[in-house]
C-alpha cells in the first residue's frame, strides 16, 4: 500500500449519539491507519463531543486544508421505534459545511450506514463518492485513484455517478485481515473522553456473519461467512492500547463473538497467555454456539459479564426470525452461563413476525426468571426495517411498505397480531416491577448519559448495566 505521494486527507465521524453511552468510531480510524500506511496524510475529526458539529467541521476543514474529504455515516437512525431519532438530517447538515468551507475537495462517504443502503444515501447526501464493505481496502484505492489523477472505474466497493445513473461496485470482500494495518485507536481518537463517558473500547476478531436472522444487516455490511482475524494479532492489539493508552476494558463488536467456537476460544487463549489482565465484554453472543469450554475460556480471558441477543423466547417468534437456536436453547445457555460465573444482559425484541400476545409473554417469563437470578434485561419494540433484508421482502409482502421505498425514511415491523399501545402498556407494567428491565426508550433518557458518566468517573465496576436498577430510579424520580 505504499504510496512515494499522497493527498491531505480529512475523515469526519459525524455519529453524536451518547444514548446511552457513546460509541468509538473503530472503522474511522482503521480507514485513517490504512491511508496513513498507504502514504496520504490523515487527519481524524471526530464530532462526537462538539456543541457545533458544522461550525467544528468547517474550521478543521479551513485549518487544514484538505483535498478530499471522508465523511463515516454510522447510521440512519436509532433504530427505535418508540423513541426515534433520526442521523441524516445532521450528517446533511455537516457535509454542507465542509464543502463550503472546501468547495474544491472531493467528498467521500462511508460507514456502516453505506453497507445497508450505498444507492439510496448516495443519492440523498449528495456526496462525489461513497464506499461500502471493508473500508480499508476501498477508500485506499479511491484514494490512490482521485490523489494520481486516474478514472475512478469500477473499484469494488465504490458508489459513484455515471452519467447520472448512480453505480454501485460489490465490495468482493477479501478474507485477509490480517494484511489490514491495525486501527490504533490510541492514534487517532480521544481514548479516556470516551471512558469517562461510559464507552468501552472496541476490538474486532473477525467479519461477516453465517446465521441468517430475518432483520439483520450485518452481512450487507461485512459478507456472509466469516473472515478470521489471527489470535495472536487481537491480542497485540488489545496489549497495544493498554501499554499506550491504559485501556483495561474492551468491548468485542464482531457480529457473533462466540460463533465460530473454535476461533472465539483461540482468542481467549491467546490473551490467556499474554496475561493482559484486562476486563472483556461483548453485547454480540448468540445461544446457537456456546459450549461450556468455551464459556471457562471467555471467564480466565477476563469476561465477568456479557449480553446475549437470543431476541425472544418463544419457539414460535425465534424461527420466523430464523435465528438458528430453540427456546430451549435458550434455558440451557442460561443455566449453563450462571454456572461460569459470568452475569448476563439479555437483549430481546418484541413485535415481529409470529409475535402474539401468548409469545411475548413466554418471552416475559424468561426474563422475569433471569431478572430474579440477577440478570438484567433490554427490550426493543418493533423491528426497523432495512433494505435487502428478509424482513424488508416479508414487510413488502405484507403491504407494510412499497417495493419502491428506500427506507432512509425509518419504517418498522410490528406484528398485527398484536395492538402496539396495549404491548408497550403491559411491558412498562412488567418495567414497573423489575428495576433491571429496560425498554431501549428507557436509554434515551436525557439523565442516563450523566449517570453513566458520574458511574465512571467514580470507577464503578464495568459494564454500567448491572446498576440499571439505581439509574433507571434516578432517571424516573429527576424525569
Amino acid at each position: 500500500m505504499s504510496r512515494s505521494t499522497g493527498a491531505r486527507v480529512l475523515l469526519v465521524s459525524i455519529n453524536r449519539e451518547r444514548q446511552p453511552y457513546p460509541v468509538v468510531p473503530n472503522g474511522l480510524a482503521a480507514v485513517a491507519s490504512a491511508l496513513d500506511e498507504a502514504g496520504h496524510e490523515v487527519r481524524l475529526l471526530d464530532l462526537c463531543f462538539e456543541k457545533h458539529p458544522a461550525t467544528a467541521a468547517a474550521s478543521a476543514t479551513v485549518s487544514f486544508k484538505p483535498e478530499i474529504i471522508g465523511v463515516s455515516v454510522r447510521n440512519i437512525d436509532n433504530s427505535d421505534a418508540i423513541a426515534l431519532r433520526h442521523y441524516t438530517p445532521e450528517a446533511r447538515e455537516v457535509l454542507a459545511a465542509l464543502r463550503r468551507a472546501a468547495p474544491a475537495a472531493k467528498v467521500i462517504a462511508g460507514g456502516a450506514a453505506f453497507g445497508v443502503a450505498p444507492e439510496a444515501l448516495f443519492r440523498d447526501l449528495g456526496v462525489d463518492y461513497a464506499v461500502a464493505g471493508d473500508g480499508e481496502r476501498a477508500s485506499v484505492a479511491l484514494v490512490n485513484a482521485l490523489s494520481d489523477g486516474v478514472a475512478v472505474g469500477s473499484l469494488p466497493g465504490v458508489v459513484r455517478d455515471r452519467a447520472g445513473t448512480v453505480v454501485f461496485t460489490p465490495p468482493g470482500e477479501d478474507a485477509d485481515l490480517d494484511s489490514l494495518p491495525s486501527p490504533a485507536l490510541h492514534r487517532w481518537i480521544d481514548l479516556a473522553r470516551y471512558q469517562r463517558h461510559g464507552a468501552t473500547i472496541p476490538i474486532q476478531t473477525k467479519r461477516g456473519c453465517v446465521y441468517k436472522c430475518v432483520y439483520c444487516t450485518y452481512r450487507n455490511v461485512e459478507g456472509w461467512g466469516y473472515r478470521t482475524r489471527d489470535p495472536a494479532r487481537v491480542a497485540d492489539e488489545i496489549a497495544e492500547l493498554k501499554r499506550e493508552a491504559g485501556v483495561t476494558h474492551f468491548d468485542f463488536v464482531d457480529s457473533t463473538f462466540n460463533s465460530p467456537p473454535g476461533h472465539a476460544i483461540g482468542v481467549c487463549e491467546a490473551i490467556i497467555g499474554r496475561k493482559l489482565n484486562v476486563h472483556l465484554d461483548t453485547t454480540n453472543f448468540t445461544p446457537a454456539a456456546a459450549p461450556a469450554e468455551l464459556l471457562a475460556a471467555m471467564k480466565r480471558a477476563g469476561f465477568r459479564s456479557l449480553g446475549i441477543t437470543a431476541e425472544s423466547a418463544s419457539d414460535a417468534v425465534l424461527e420466523r426470525l430464523e435465528k438458528g437456536f430453540s427456546a430451549a436453547k435458550v434455558r440451557e445457555v442460561a443455566a449453563r452461563v450462571e454456572k461460569t460465573g459470568i452475569r448476563t444482559l439479555w437483549i430481546f425484541l418484541v413485535g415481529g413476525p409470529g409475535e402474539t400476545p401468548a409469545t411475548m409473554e413466554e418471552t416475559l417469563a424468561f426474563a422475569k426468571w433471569r431478572l430474579e437470578r440477577g440478570d438484567a434485561v433490554y427490550l426493543t419494540v418493533g423491528l426497523r426495517i432495512y433494505p435487502g433484508t428478509t424482513l424488508h421482502r416479508i414487510a413488502i409482502a405484507e403491504g407494510i411498505v412499497a417495493e419502491g421505498d428506500s427506507l432512509l425514511d425509518p419504517r418498522f415491523y410490528f406484528s398485527g397480531a398484536l395492538q402496539f399501545d396495549v404491548a408497550v402498556a403491559r411491558l412498562r407494567r412488567f418495567a414497573a416491577d423489575h428495576p433491571r428491565f429496560m425498554f431501549s426508550a428507557d436509554s434515551r433518557s436525557a439523565v442516563l448519559p450523566y449517570l453513566t458518566r458520574a458511574a465512571s468517573l467514580l470507577r464503578l465496576p464495568r459494564p454500567h448495566w448491572r446498576y440499571m436498577g439505581v439509574f433507571q430510579r434516578v432517571a424516573r424520580a429527576v424525569g
